[in-house]
């Protein structure tokens, strides 16, 4: 239970750093107005899962210009560093946890 509300914060304070407001939980799920209001959107929409989702967690590579270097016990990306082990040796888990926090990171530092 706590690695998925630590999943769930996570993806929370990543969105609320791109300009995602009003976000709620919604069975495990977040959604939320998205930047800008997304035309398409209607004012609501589901927050990407950044953290579970390859497919979301990919383009912030590319973003942000992460380059993650991958190490037999962690992997670091962009100035932050994700042991395997906290992810009970899902190495995929680790990849993405890695990829948000250097995401949020630089956001922050942007602020």
């Amino acid at each position: 239970m706590k690695n998925l509300e630590n999943k769930i914060a996570a993806n929370k304070r990543l969105a609320e750093l791109l300009g995602w407001s009003n976000i709620v939980e919604v069975g495990g799920a977040l959604v939320g107005s998205p930047p800008a209001g997304a035309a398409a959107s209607r004012g609501q929409a589901l927050v990407p899962d950044w953290l579970g989702d390859w497919a979301a967690a990919g383009p912030l590579l590319a973003r942000f210009e992460i380059c993650p270097m991958f190490m037999s016990t962690y992997v670091g990306a962009g100035g932050t560093v994700e042991l395997y082990s906290v992810h009970g040796g899902d190495r995929d888990a680790a990849v993405r946890f890695a990829i948000v926090k250097a995401a949020m990171l630089r956001l922050e530092r942007a602020q």
